[in-house]
């Protein structure tokens, strides 16, 4: 599955809030979706019961995890005395099809067996080596790319995407939100332009 040449959001929903997946599924489909993805923050617990739920409703269901990634590894524990470093950030993973289900499970094996430290971290080591099948978008503002351009390290963001896009090619998209502060959007709108990354 890919995203490639369609309006997305009048094939997917991306919700985040309380509601089961049950109440999702049914309000996605009330809104004409066709499917739903589901991502919540560092587990996979809510798989099962958003399979269920969008095949009562007959929606395909969208597997995936709001990862958390370290800056830099995910055996890094440095923010312990820096308090300035942020230990995690947040990227969504999105399986694509069985392997990459797969290897978002792996991933979050890793994140909670080596990577956990305040969150079940994974880091862009482990996201390269298991990242066939995976759609990934880059996060929100507390994204590895929109953090690098808070701190105007703009010439750093765009180096972690040209990286991300190495890896992910047509399966990468930048993540812009309606309620990103202007200078944050304007910059990610800037990159996906100058870098050829279509934005969501």
């Amino acid at each position: 599955m890919s995203f490639t040449h369609l309006h997305v959001h009048s094939y997917y929903s991306l919700m985040d809030g309380l509601n089961s997946p049950a109440e999702l599924a049914q309000a996605a489909k009330d809104a004409g979706q066709t499917a739903l993805a589901i991502t919540d923050h560092g587990t996979l617990a809510s798989h099962r019961d958003m399979q269920i739920a969008c095949k009562e409703v007959g929606i395909k269901p969208i597997l995936g995890v709001e990862a958390y990634i370290s800056p830099t590894d995910r055996f890094d524990r440095s923010s312990k005395t820096d308090k300035s470093i942020q230990a995690y950030n947040h990227i969504i993973l999105l399986a694509k099809n069985k392997k990459g289900l797969e290897n978002i499970n792996t991933l979050q094996e890793l994140a909670w067996n080596e990577g956990f430290y305040h969150k079940p971290r994974i880091d862009r080591e482990v996201l390269k080596e298991y990242a066939e099948g995976i759609i990934v978008l880059s996060g929100c503002l507390n994204g590895l790319i929109s953090k690098a351009i808070e701190r105007d390290e703009f010439a750093e963001a765009e180096l972690m995407l040209k990286d991300f896009k190495k890896t992910f090619g047509e399966d990468f998209y930048i993540e812009v939100q309606s309620h990103n502060p202007e200078k944050i959007n304007q910059k990610l709108l800037e990159l996906a332009d100058k870098l050829k990354i279509k934005e969501i």
